[in-house]
Order: structure tokens, then C-alpha cells, then sequence
């Protein structure tokens, strides 16, 4: 099965933390180490994906990344976590996608605690009779 989870960040240890406690809990994941490696990996995950998104990159940072989600025909299969030390309520009226913003640092369980949901809302998206993917509405 193809992975469902993104980690766009460019700090390296902290990205292989998120991963390993991922993989840890069985879930494949992909990692991207800025926002343009990030875009060329959508196509090989599998939606409904969560992308975890660090904000502060090089080359193409989160929020251009973001800008780019927000022109794709297939944005609806996108969930979008962002991760930053600087944490605005902002990104939830303009950015597509955003259902939770995280500052940094937090715990490892948090995160994993979201993914958890994540991967429990897509389960029962699969279910007949569940329509709207687990969002509200």
C-alpha cells in the first residue's frame, strides 16, 4: 500500500525523529527535505494524505508550498498539519487543506496522537455509507 503521510521539513534530525516514530507505529511515510521535493512526491502518495509541513525551508518554504496545493485540481485529498515555531491562527482562513497548526517543539505523542486520527478518519472514509471523509459538514 502506498504511503498516506507526508513529512515536508528540512531539519534532519528532527525529521528522522517523526519518521522513526512513525515507522515505529507501522505507518509508511515519505520525507521531503523542502517544499519543492514535497511537490514532486504528491503524485506517489495515496489520498486522502497528510502532509506534515514545516514552514521555514530552503528552495520552496511551506508557504509557497501551500500556494501550490491551494492551484491543484486534487487539493480536496490533501490534509495539511503545519509545524513552526511560529504559529499563526491565519493559516486556517487562507490556506486550503490546514486542519491543525503546531508549534514547535512539541511532543512526539502529540503528532503521533493526530496521525492516529488521521488514518482512523481515512479507515472508516473507506466504509460505505461514510461520504464526506471524515471532515465535518
Amino acid at each position: 500500500m502506498a504511503a498516506s503521510i507526508l513529512i515536508a521539513e528540512d531539519d534532519l534530525a528532527f525529521r528522522d525523529t517523526l519518521e522513526d516514530a512513525l515507522l515505529d507505529e507501522g505507518i509508511e511515510v515519505l520525507t521531503a527535505r523542502n517544499g519543492l521535493e514535497a511537490l514532486t512526491l504528491l503524485p506517489r502518495l495515496a489520498q486522502p494524505a497528510l502532509l506534515l509541513l514545516d514552514l521555514h525551508m530552503p528552495l520552496m518554504d511551506g508557504v509557497a508550498l501551500l500556494g501550490k496545493l491551494r492551484e491543484r485540481p486534487d487539493r480536496d485529498g490533501y490534509q495539511v498539519v503545519i509545524m513552526s515555531a511560529m504559529v499563526d491562527i491565519q493559516w486556517f482562513d487562507r490556506a486550503p487543506g490546514v486542519i491543525r497548526a503546531m508549534k514547535k517543539p512539541f511532543a512526539i505523542d502529540e503528532i503521533l496522537a493526530l496521525v492516529r486520527e488521521f488514518i482512523d478518519r481515512r479507515a472508516r472514509s473507506r466504509v460505505p455509507g461514510w461520504s464526506n471523509g471524515g471532515r465535518a459538514g
